[in-house]
């Protein structure tokens, strides 16, 4: 089974974190293969805008359904954004770690949700 983990918090010490490597150890151990997405390691970007294209269909007027369409048909995601939806495409289970704030998941780990489920895609 491919296994993706999105996982976010600012503490690689907390018990968020411990849960998170211990998920790797365990989905490894069982012959499952393991992809992560460690959100705060990589300095996500949570801010959805024109920036999660490298090219757009209409420069006037920015709407993010349209132009994820245009990018899904013409491959123009930011290099970003691609190498996450592929990623999310090759899972067969996708794991998301993060501590409860407020009772969801935190803007950063929104912000990626937001980023990377993208429309005419996944």
């Amino acid at each position: 089974m491919n296994v993706l983990i999105v996982y976010w918090h600012p503490e690689p010490n907390s018990f968020n974190g411990a849960m998170f490597r211990r998920a790797i150890e365990s989905f490894e151990t069982a012959g499952h293969e393991v992809k992560t997405s460690d959100l705060h390691e990589m300095n996500f970007n949570p801010v959805s805008g024109r920036h999660n294209f490298s090219d757009v269909n209409d420069a006037e007027f920015f709407k993010q359904q349209l132009e994820e369409m245009h990018a899904s048909e013409t491959g123009t995601f930011s290099s970003e954004i691609e190498a996450e939806i592929k990623k999310l495409e090759w899972s067969d289970l996708v794991i998301f770690q993060f501590p409860l704030w407020w009772f969801g998941m935190p803007a950063m780990l929104k912000g990626w949700v937001d980023r990377v489920f993208a429309m005419g895609r996944v």
